[in-house]
This record gives structure tokens, C-alpha cells and sequence, in this order.
């Protein structure tokens, strides 16, 4: 069950990578369309004075909640299999990474809560890269845990009477 939980998170590290890259540009597009397009009609020939719209960086908030809802279920995909695999695979070096990996997800997860509860005040165009960061992160530990899973059920693996079992096994 672990070899495919970690499978699974190496897929999603890195489709979380691009789903980053995308949600970024997203963001980043709307603000400054919104930022540019108040800024071009403010002046107005007919009108003797200028009206500068204030609120331009608000026209991200929407994208900006969109990508950290997001983001919030990679997060707990993360989080769960960093306690599955503390608790599943019994080497120094899964539990090791396992804490560290629950630290790092922990930290990313506040932050994207910060996120989510201010979407006007932070955008994702602004943490999308540490975002971007802690999925590559995620999927060096990923490889990891697979690796040292693959290990445990070898270690731990009783002998079968029926060799046919045993290939099927594998």
C-alpha cells in the first residue's frame, strides 16, 4: 500500500508543479490586466479632471482563492502520507524524512491558510514560487519513502510456501 502511496505522490508533485506554474500566471495576468486597464481609462478627454481606480490588485483575489483551494488539497495529500508513512515503514530514514517532510508540509500549510484567509492581500503570483519549492521538495521525499518502503517489504517480507505467491507478490 505505501509503494503506491508514494507512487501516487511523486505523480502529483509533479502535476502540482505545473499546476502552480499555471495558477501563477493566472493571477499574475489578472492583476496586471486589471492594474493596466484602470490605469489606461482614467484619463478621459471629456472629464476635466482623472479618476485613478485604487482597488486594481483586487481583480486576483478570485484566482488567487481558486489556486489556494487548490493547493490546500495537494497540502493534505502530503500531510497524510508523510503520517502513513511514519507510521507504515519502520526505517530510521522514512521516519527521519517523515517528520521533516510533516514539518515543511505543515509550514507550506499555514502559509497557504494565510493565503486563503487574505486572498487580496497575499497572492499566489507572490508565494507560487515557495509553493513551487516545497513541490520539489515533496518529491525528493517522495522517491525517498519509496524507495526505503521497497526495502521494508523486502526486510520484512515472510518466505511463502507456494513460489508462484511469491512472484505474484513482487
Amino acid at each position: 500500500m505505501m509503494k503506491a502511496l508514494y507512487i501516487t505522490g511523486i505523480v502529483l508533485s509533479v502535476i502540482f508543479m505545473f499546476v502552480i506554474g499555471y495558477f501563477i500566471q493566472e493571477v499574475e495576468s489578472a492583476r496586471f490586466s486589471s492594474y493596466y486597464s484602470s490605469y489606461s481609462n482614467s484619463y478621459d478627454i471629456y472629464n476635466s479632471y482623472s479618476s485613478y481606480n485604487y482597488n486594481s490588485y483586487n481583480s486576483g483575489a478570485d484566482e488567487t482563492m481558486a489556486a489556494a483551494i487548490v493547493s490546500f488539497f495537494f497540502f493534505v495529500f502530503f500531510i497524510l502520507t508523510s503520517i502513513f508513512g511514519l507510521v507504515r515503514v519502520k526505517t530510521t530514514t522514512n521516519k527521519v524524512f517523515s517528520i521533516i517532510g510533516l514539518s515543511i508540509s505543515g509550514i507550506f500549510f499555514f502559509w497557504d491558510f494565510i493565503v486563503m484567509i487574505s486572498p487580496s492581500a497575499v497572492s499566489f503570483d507572490e508565494v507560487g514560487g515557495g509553493f513551487g519549492f516545497y513541490s520539489m521538495i515533496m518529491l525528493a521525499f517522495m522517491i525517498v519513502g519509496l524507495v526505503q518502503a521497497i526495502r521494508y517489504a523486502k526486510r520484512s517480507r515472510v518466505t511463502v510456501q507456494n513460489p508462484s505467491l511469491d512472484i505474484l507478490d513482487s
